[in-house]
């Protein structure tokens, strides 16, 4: 697959990756129509949560160095060798996830307690019960995760990034059905979204070429690096489920709801920075993954600076508007049905903090992704240590001054650290990667961002009385209208580039 197919892929997946995110976007709104920031989204929030936390030891940390290992087996033994590789894999992995589902099973109360310390018997029976009927569910995350890093290793990104669609459909189909019939539909519902998952993926891994067998071997030469990759992240990523309990469990002693509004705010800033960022990343990971075996150290650095000026131009911005809207984004978004005032004041806060750390979560994601490709996970592992234990400090000395906002603002500041670490030590890796050009982009695109928040606080001054989406789209519209204008004046580099891409594509 040629560089300029790569580039080519980005777009439509982009287009896939913000389909989903709506579909998500829409799965909080009726989370919050109907049970707006109350006991029952928390229980439900955790129960859908803790799974998934758990998993993450196992399926993120494989996935994560999957496809750099099966590239690399691929190109060792042939086709033939990384599916076995493959099916080792995830037959390892369910394995392991069976004694988390015993534990889920057995003793929910007590991963509850770890979990959110500040809920009360009510609220722990009910989150029992929906952790109780989705646990098996991560046996088909395990599934989903490493198929599809199959396909991205095989050039398939759409249908990854689209496995989320019939996840968030059966999600909330089963909140309506919950709110009228019971909530255990809701952990049924969960349930279900897995499964649907499974039912679009499996299908097209096997149209690659894969086949499942009930091969396992813990011996295999690539497995064993494979477990040499993985125990670093698996260190890193135990440090950062801390990190989020730590989170949550405060939050759940904070206020009641407390544990929904930093999710609200967080699926808010996560779905700006996933529709921004996760095609080029993704596709960013695949092709370095080939280039590292190959020896092409030039094209990963030439492609890793154009990627941070990128997301430089497009997130700076963003975390501006976004800051700038963030009440009527939230009230557009959430604001309805049980979720009131407070709710929206609680979200708005975090949001705002969440957003502020928006490029520096894009710059150390991009910079872990490539770490990876080299299987250099010890350097990131460290450096995620370090950027955690700085959060969890951070939380527990900011949530006294700023309540839910301290939280959300330790996150920021902790990416902050975290990617400007990583980006010095990947300079020493293979030498420097734009670091000029990235310096030259961020002061163009402030240049540009202030001309974009001037024209959205004067258009809110002068224009008065217009209903608040049609003055939300028109805020954004003019904001960014003016900001390419600017940045058009500027010659700023990531626009210049894709619109000398798209003048080319057309004398094509």
């Amino acid at each position: 697959m040629k560089f300029s197919k790569v580039k080519q892929s980005v777009p439509a997946l982009m287009i896939v990756i913000i389909i989903a995110k709506l579909v998500g976007m829409l799965r909080e709104v009726v989370l919050a129509n109907y049970f707006g920031t109350s006991n029952v989204s928390d229980a439900y929030l955790i129960a859908s949560s803790v799974p998934t936390l758990l998993f993450y030891f196992i399926g993120h940390s494989i996935s994560t160095s999957y496809i750099p290992m099966y590239s690399k087996v691929k190109n060792d033994l042939g086709e033939k060798s990384s599916i076995r590789y493959t099916n080792y894999i995830i037959n390892i992995a369910m394995i392991f996830a069976t004694v988390f589902v015993a534990i889920l099973l057995i003793w929910p109360e007590i991963v509850i307690k770890i979990f959110a310390s500040g809920f009360d018997a009510e609220t722990v029976s009910l989150t029992a019960k929906l952790i109780r009927i989705s646990a098996v569910s991560m046996y088909l995350m395990i599934l989903v995760n490493v198929l599809g890093g199959y396909l991205n290793a095989n050039k398939n990104f759409i249908v990854p990034a689209a496995v989320s669609l019939p996840r968030n459909a059966m999600i909330i189909i089963s909140i309506v059905i919950a709110a009228k019939l019971g909530y255990e539909w809701l952990g049924i519902g969960l349930l279900c979204a897995y499964v649907a998952e499974c039912i679009l993926i499996v299908p097209f891994a096997f149209n690659k070429g894969y086949r499942y067998k009930p091969d396992i071997s813990f011996k295999d030469k690539y497995v064993q690096e494979t477990w040499y990759v993985i125990v670093p992240i698996l260190i890193g990523m135990f440090v950062g489920q801390i990190n989020k309990i730590i989170d949550k469990s405060i939050a759940s002693n904070v206020v009641e709801g407390g544990i929904s509004a930093l999710t609200y705010a967080s699926v808010i800033n996560t779905a700006v920075q996933e529709v921004l960022v996760t095609g080029l990343i993704t596709v960013l990971f695949s092709k370095c993954a080939e280039w590292v075996v190959k020896g092409e150290h030039d094209k990963v650095k030439k492609q890793l600076s154009s990627t941070l000026n990128t997301l430089a131009f497009f997130l700076i911005p963003a975390t501006i508007g976004v800051i700038i809207l963030a009440r009527p984004i939230v009230t557009l978004v959430l604001g309805r049905g049980a979720f009131d005032e407070n709710s929206t004041t609680m979200t708005v806060g975090a949001l705002c903090f969440y957003t502020s750390g928006l490029f520096f979560l894009a710059a150390r994601d991009t910079l872990v992704k490539v770490f990876y490709a080299y299987k250099e996970t010890k350097i990131t592992t460290v450096t995620s240590i370090l950027a955690i234990v700085l959060k969890i400090v951070l939380s527990l000395i900011l949530y006294k001054i700023m309540g839910l906002n301290g939280l959300a603002f330790s996150t920021a500041i902790s990416a902050l650290f975290n990617s400007i670490v990583l980006y010095v030590l990947f300079n020493k890796r293979i030498g420097d990667v734009g670091f000029k050009s990235l310096v030259i982009t961020m002061i163009k695109t402030f240049i540009s961002c202030a001309g974009m928040a001037l024209t959205i606080y004067g258009l809110n001054l002068v224009v008065t009385g217009l209903n608040s989406m049609v003055m939300l789209v028109l805020s954004v519209l003019a904001g960014m209208l003016i900001y390419f204008v600017i940045s058009f004046i500027l010659k700023q580099a990531p626009l210049m580039d894709m619109l000398d891409k798209i003048k080319k594509q057309n004398i094509k």
